[in-house]
């Protein structure tokens, strides 16, 4: 085989595996990001289920088992299946990065024995040459001074060729160690994930038994259940009428409209900005507190896990921690801090232009009426109950209707 096709060989393989890597590399960028992201969601959903432990913990030091304590398991449930899916997701970029990566030096070490094959060729050719007699003899040998010509600039590329071949064998060694070291570090990270997955397995098996034996025990005191939902009701009532009665003490303080069966406030020029900006803000407004997990959700519906019991809920309640430091969701004036008869703690009414916000199950209120807030400002202390732990009772209106707070609080 000639040198030049010897070395054109090399070449055109070379191109052909660095498309390859070129598209490797590409996707191996991407399956970073992909592996970066799943990270940062697997750090997330651990540190949700430990702050869930947390309150577990809490709920535990109760009396009762409690619909708050199975609410909580719940939601720890539903996030450490998540973070199971997680890590299968994680495992499976994984396994696509050791299968490529496989490939990769399969395909390297085909070049590099192809690379020594050539350089065998070119130094078993250079070796016919090995003097500078045999080189001389081959130059004197020319017909004219053009064909000597031609055959020093053969020889100059003889040599280049065989550096140049010298230099890619070099470069293919380096990258297929370096390769080699990357397969080793993947099969680590694999079997890092199958680790974390069969712990979280084993954390999710223990914590549906002990969902089990709650579950059970409030099935036994499904009449306790009952009264107490029917208990919630009543104060839900009371609280509801005493926003309306605070509405309506700021549609008397106001310009009125009338629409239909419906009144509403006319507002100033500043409140109608004030509104419109908590308006342009759902779905992104602060949570009332700094951590917590939603226990009850808005509206009536049937009891995830007790047949034939229905909740209904004006609002949402957040589980937290003894203690918490309740804030407000956006800026605003504080239109009531008041007690409600049969209701256990205060309740604080915050007014965003047309939109109000309540917080109720208050210890302790760090604002009064007509001060000024702003937004993630503390205004007041949970209230800790022995049966049923610490949480906060949240609602939004919009005038006369009650809104959907999950809807408003960031995800």
């Amino acid at each position: 085989m000639k040198i030049g096709t010897t070395y054109f060989r090399s070449i055109l393989y070379m191109i052909f595996c660095s498309s390859i890597f070129i598209f490797s590399f590409q996707n191996t960028f991407s399956q970073t990001q992909k592996k970066k992201d799943l990270e940062n969601k697997k750090q997330e959903l651990q540190k949700e289920i430990e702050y869930k432990n947390k309150l577990l913990e809490e709920v535990k030091k109760n009396k009762n088992r409690s619909m708050v304590q199975l609410a909580i398991l719940n939601s720890k449930i539903a996030r450490q299946q998540e973070l199971i899916s997680t890590i299968n997701k994680e495992l499976d970029i994984i396994e696509g990065d050791i299968s490529e990566t496989t490939h990769t030096i399969r395909l390297k070490e085909t070049e590099l024995k192809i690379l020594k094959d050539d350089y065998a060729r070119i130094i078993s050719a250079s070796y016919k040459n090995r003097d500078a007699y045999s080189r001389l003899m081959f130059l004197f040998a020319s017909a004219d001074f053009a064909q000597a010509y031609q055959r020093i600039k053969y020889l100059q590329y003889y040599s280049e060729a065989r550096k140049k071949q010298a230099g890619m064998i070099e470069d293919n060694q380096r990258q297929l160690q370096t390769k080699k070291q990357e397969l080793e570090i993947k099969k680590e990270q694999r079997s890092k994930s199958l680790g974390e997955k069969e712990i979280e397995t084993g954390m999710l098996s223990k914590q549906k038994k002990v969902k089990e034996v709650v579950l059970t025990d409030l099935q036994a005191k499904e009449k306790d259940i009952r009264a107490e939902i029917k208990k919630k009701k009543e104060q839900a009532e009371k609280l509801r009428k005493a926003i309306e009665k605070v509405i309506d003490d700021q549609i008397r303080k106001s310009r009125l409209s009338v629409k239909g069966d419906i009144k509403k406030i006319t507002l100033t020029p500043e409140e109608k900005e004030l509104s419109d900006n908590f308006e342009s803000n759902k779905g992104k407004l602060p949570w009332p507190l700094a951590e917590g997990v939603v226990t009850e959700s808005f509206g009536t519906h049937d009891h995830p896990d007790l047949p034939g019991i229905k909740v209904s809920n004006n609002g949402i309640d957040i589980g937290t921690n003894k203690g918490a430091s309740v804030r407000s969701v956006f800026g605003g004036t504080v239109v009531a801090v008041a007690s409600v008869g049969g209701i256990e703690g205060k309740v604080i009414i915050i007014k965003h232009g047309e939109y109000m916000s309540v917080y109720s199950n208050i210890e302790e209120a760090f604002v009064k009426s007509g001060e000024k807030i702003k937004t993630k400002q503390p205004i007041g202390k949970v209230l800790t109950d022995d049966n049923s732990g610490t949480a906060l009772h949240f609602e939004i209106w919009k005038g006369q209707s009650m809104l959907n707070p999950e809807s408003w609080i960031v995800k």
